[in-house]
């Protein structure tokens, strides 16, 4: 069952940011906003951050600045703010951990969970920049699809050599078959496909990375002080865990879309 809960939380997020880019810039503000605190929550949780409370309040900050700023700029590509607010983030994660005045050791793994985690962050700004891109929404739709059924094969009961190309196959047969029935769509299917399967193999990387930090001892303070298996797949079952892990393919799958979109979308 708890392999089941992120794919529940990518259902419901993605269903919100796929509404919401029919009903205008306030809804896909409000979807992306709720992405990025579902994420900003989870991902100290998932990390073992010595200060979750300030690294949760750190992205979900950075996020909605990072979306505040797509909106704001006039031209494509709208992303410009990005590496800026990159940078300032991580200048922010080494203050942070100078003041707390941890070991070298750990400020290295919290920084460097914490840069990754504002990356991922500042991401989901590419769903508001997706949607001012001028067209239909077809690459938002296929790519959202393809996002749910790749994450609901990653979480099959199978190990990750099969689980994986699983996920890339039925992203690739999910975004055909949506790009499928957009009659006059501007994607075409043959690029409904191509952005499935790269959506596809993102989820089972995402899936897989966050998967085996979730369960070892990689930046995971807590798990070093468990003497027991069972510790540490508590850790994982933890709701805070479930939404990092459930969030993360949304946010990363906002770069792949918004590119597609330029590309083959408008030129």
């Amino acid at each position: 069952m708890a392999r089941w809960i992120p794919v529940m939380v990518t259902l419901g997020l993605a269903a919100a940011l796929g509404v919401s880019h029919f009903f205008g810039f306030g809804p896909v503000g409000v979807a992306a906003a709720v992405v990025v605190a579902a994420f900003a929550y989870g991902w100290p949780r998932l990390t073992d951050s010595p200060q979750p409370r300030v690294t949760s309040l750190m992205l979900f900050g950075f996020g909605l600045v990072g979306m505040v700023s797509v909106w704001l700029v006039p031209e494509l590509p709208y992303l410009e703010w990005l590496p800026i607010l990159t940078g300032i983030g991580l200048l922010w994660a080494f203050l942070q951990n100078l003041a707390r005045g941890v070991e070298a050791k750990d400020a290295v793994a919290n920084v460097s969970a914490q840069v990754s985690g504002l990356v991922i962050s500042l991401a989901t700004a590419s769903w508001v920049a997706g949607f001012r891109v001028p067209g239909d929404r077809e690459a938002v739709v296929v790519g959202l699809v393809a996002i749910i059924l790749a994450q609901f094969a990653t979480a099959m009961p199978w190990p990750a050599r099969y689980t994986s190309p699983l996920a890339v196959g039925i992203g690739l047969l999910g975004g055909g078959a949506t790009g499928a029935l957009f009659s006059s769509g501007s994607l075409g299917i043959l690029t409904a496909m191509l952005l499935g399967a790269i959506l596809g193999l993102l989820v089972a990387s995402v899936d897989r990375m966050l998967g085996m930090i979730a369960d070892s001892r990689y930046q995971a303070r807590k798990l070093r002080e468990s003497r027991t298996l069972e510790d540490a797949k508590a850790k994982a079952r933890r709701a805070a865990v479930h939404l990092a892990i459930g969030a993360a393919p949304i946010a990363l799958g906002g770069i792949v879309v918004h590119v597609l979109a330029r590309i083959f979308v408008f030129r």
